[in-house]
């Protein structure tokens, strides 16, 4: 509620160039005491308030639409109070006030992290800024019973609940979004997880303990599963959504959607060409 914001129509009087009226983004999933505090308002620099993917935008070789957070970087910097730069932006100065009075008085005990050190926690923002403005990254889900992964296209943040990589060319992410997507690499991490109360849990960097071969643009394989990835980008972007229902459910939708297709069929046996059980 510190950054995720949605954004409210402007006042009768107007607002300042350049600037937008935020709210704090409210969800059912706040923990004590944030889900009890009143909602930020302000009206921000509109070029701090920046797309943001976290779970619920993540489909199999889908996204949704972004979140949107103030985020207060300006190029590979992430300002704070400290920083001379910030109190050029009035509006993101007064929101940062705000929100850095709300942490101080309500953060856990234990912690002394300030809010930009909670914001780029071990640099798990800061260590994006310089790739963002990559043309592709893939994405996939840090937890869950499957694997989602899908391509960003644009400067989009990503948020902890995600993974990420950098790719050097639209087929190449799209290649490993096809062998991430695959049910026998999900099947194959199962040993690896950690379990919850009912099923197993975290996928983390457990993805990479699997012998995937670096792309090669010249291997028919690989130039294959990047063009059925291509093919069940569509098949997935086909997909009819209600909105409103959880992601969980979408993401089985979409998945049903492609596995139920002769391009997801093609798509399981070529991972499992390209990683054989051995």
């Amino acid at each position: 509620m510190l950054f995720l914001v949605e954004e409210k129509a402007a006042g009768p009087l107007g607002i300042g160039a350049g600037r937008i009226v935020v709210r704090s983004r409210r969800s059912s999933n706040e923990k004590p005491p944030w889900k009890s505090l009143p909602a930020l308002e302000g009206s921000v620099d509109r070029q701090f308030v920046i797309n943001v993917h976290v779970g619920d935008t993540l489909l199999p070789y889908r996204l949704l639409a972004p979140h949107r957070a103030v985020i207060p970087v300006e190029g590979s910097t992430v300002l704070d109070a400290s920083d001379e730069r910030l109190a050029h932006y009035p509006g993101l100065y007064e929101w940062w006030r705000q929100a850095e009075a709300v942490w101080i008085k309500h953060r856990l005990k234990s912690t002394k992290l300030s809010l930009r050190e909670q914001l780029d926690y071990r640099k798990k923002l800061s260590d994006q800024l310089p790739v963002i403005a990559e043309t592709y990254r893939v994405v996939y889900n840090a937890s869950g019973m499957n694997l989602a992964a899908a391509v960003v296209h644009d400067a989009s943040i990503i948020e902890k609940s995600l993974y990420w990589c950098s790719s050097n060319s639209q087929s190449e992410a799209r290649y490993i979004q096809a062998i991430l997507n695959a049910e026998m690499l999900t099947k194959r991490l199962r040993p690896l997880q950690a379990r919850g109360e009912h099923n197993p849990r975290h996928y983390d960097k457990y993805v990479w303990q699997v012998p995937i071969p670096v792309f090669d643009p010249s291997n028919e394989l690989h130039v294959q599963l990047a063009a059925l990835a291509e093919r069940a980008e569509a098949i997935a972007a086909g997909v009819p959504l209600t909105p409103g229902r959880k992601f969980e459910t979408l993401r089985r939708l979409v998945r049903q959607a492609i596995a139920g297709s002769d391009v997801g069929r093609q798509l399981e046996e070529a991972v499992a060409v390209l990683l054989p059980e051995k």
